[in-house]
């Protein structure tokens, strides 16, 4: 990802000022990110709450695209409002995926009065992804399961028999050199309703890092890919609602 997202960037006119790696880690004191305007962090689990503490403290804004550490968010939220930082993370940073939150937000109120579909969600990685299931599955489980009633929790697990009616099973594989597929379904007597985006690269992963790192500088708090899409639905409506030609 660090190789894609420093191809992206200089193919937008950007400079690449360090690049950080495992056998040259970022170091401890703010020397090294001098004048820098922005931050890429895809490292490891382990060490994005460290590297997130730093970047908060050195006011230096972040854009991390590491999952894993989701269980440190409450920290996270902290420096960022004790050093009045700019972070910006994402589970996935593909704008397809962030779309694809946007439909299953949509459809998820109607099925919420259908009680005769049923919800499920499956995703595929490649063998080498050290998280699972992976974040990108667990954000849309919890859209499930904040706007679906019926479903209460999130079951992981390989259910070897019948699964808990409130359980909305989140599953996993892991094969071959697989970018990452999520599928969202909802199964009922009569028919399927399923919801797919597959990367075909890392490319758009790292597009929607760079872009993020573009938005980012002169803000201040915590944000995530709705605030960008966000800005942006905004934008494109007050165009619209401005146009002569819609009137």
């Amino acid at each position: 990802m660090g190789t894609a997202v420093s191809e992206v960037a200089i193919e937008r006119r950007h400079e690449v000022a360090f690049r950080f790696d495992e056998e040259r880690p970022l170091p401890e004191n703010q020397d090294a990110l001098a004048g820098v305007d922005v931050a890429v962090d895809f490292s490891l689990p382990e060490l994005a709450p460290t590297h997130i503490e730093r970047y908060c403290r050195w006011r230096v804004p972040a854009v991390i695209g590491t999952t894993g550490w989701y269980d440190r968010l409450d920290d996270v939220r902290a420096w960022v409002s004790e050093h009045d930082a700019s972070l910006f993370y994402a589970p996935n940073f593909s704008i397809g995926v962030a779309l694809l939150a946007g439909a299953i937000r949509a459809v998820t109120p109607l099925v919420d009065k259908l009680s005769e579909y049923d919800a499920y969600i499956h995703e595929v990685h490649h063998v080498n992804k050290l998280d699972s299931p992976s974040g990108t599955a667990l954000m849309l489980a919890e859209i499930l399961t904040s706007g679906v009633d019926r479903k209460s929790h999130v079951e992981v697990e390989t259910q070897h028999g019948p699964i808990a009616a409130k359980a909305l099973h989140v599953s996993s594989s892991r094969a071959g050199g697989v970018f990452g597929k999520h599928t969202v379904a909802f199964d009922s007597p009569f028919d399927e309703l399923a919801f797919s985006h597959q990367a075909k690269n890392r490319k758009g992963f790292a597009f929607g890092a760079v872009r993020a790192a573009e938005w980012l500088p002169g803000k201040q708090g915590l944000y995530t890919l709705d605030d960008l899409l966000g800005e942006w639905i905004g934008s494109a409506t007050q165009r619209a609602t401005n146009d002569p030609s819609n009137t």
